[in-house]
């Protein structure tokens, strides 16, 4: 779960700001956490962030999926 918000918050680092505001996790915290400071993030972090990018698509994968098919 952790590996997959780290990549998700690698993506998205300009929404950093929004992120914070939509999942409820302090903006402090996710720049701990999306800059490896915190080795051992707490798991309410990790799992509020991961509940919110389950509900977002990831543009990566769309991206991919567009230039795959041209």
């Amino acid at each position: 779960m952790l590996k997959t918000v780290l990549r998700r918050l690698d993506d998205a680092k300009g929404e950093w700001p929004r992120i914070a505001e939509a999942s409820g996790v302090p903006y402090q915290t996710i720049t701990k956490i999306g800059g490896r400071f915190v080795a051992d993030p707490r798991v309410s972090s990790v799992q509020a962030l991961f509940d919110y990018f389950a509900g977002q698509p990831e543009e990566t994968a769309a991206a991919d999926s567009v230039q795959a098919s041209h």
